[in-house]
């Protein structure tokens, strides 16, 4: 069922794109002229790093040149695809159970033959319910992957300037006579 979702994911996000792309304008022939003069040579096509994403997550990130991404897009989906296999794993074994309990088929070998009808309605429904939110969350991510490579390769010529600074510091703040402690983060231009 989760690869039949993402295979229609994937399809109706290159059917998504492709009507996109259809469309040409100015701005888009004058930049493919700069390129072939090569001029822009740094410039990305947004497009083509969400399709490259879409077709395997990651792919947009390393065409973008962003690798230190790819652990966190890999580690991400090892994370949901372990807790998914997790639940299902302990939904199947608690419902076969709640099975058994309903049909009088006690085991003792079971660990789970003494446990009562509800607690095991209970443990079903909340695996069940646990599994099928990681597999939107999974969704969820191969989208955000897609996005953030398209929006990475529109924003690699943004000019950032030579003023631009990020700084993190400790701070400590009161409110109402109370102290806290915290990062304060600073951008300025």
């Amino acid at each position: 069922m989760f690869i039949r979702i993402c295979l229609c994911t994937v399809l109706l996000c290159s059917a998504s794109f492709h009507a996109l792309t259809a469309q040409t304008d100015t701005l888009e022939a004058k930049s493919d002229q700069l390129l072939e003069q090569g001029e822009g040579s740094k410039t990305k096509d947004p497009t083509q790093a969400a399709l490259l994403s879409a077709a395997f997550p990651g792919l947009g990130q390393i065409y973008n040149k962003k690798y230190w991404k790819l652990p966190i897009v890999y580690g991400g989906a090892y994370a949901l695809g372990y807790g998914i296999k997790w639940n299902d794993d302990n939904y199947n074994e608690v419902r076969e159970a709640l099975f058994a309990v309903r049909n009088g088929n006690t085991d003792p070998n079971n660990p789970l033959h003494s446990v009562s009808e509800s607690v095991l309605e209970r443990e079903s429904d909340s695996f069940r319910r646990d599994r099928d939110f990681l597999i939107i969350a999974s969704i969820l991510a191969y989208f955000v992957v897609i996005v953030d490579s398209y929006v990475d390769a529109h924003l690699r010529d943004f000019p950032l300037g030579k003023d631009a600074v990020f700084n993190i510091q400790p701070a400590i703040r009161q409110d109402y006579g109370h102290f806290s402690s915290g990062l304060a983060l600073s951008i300025t231009f």
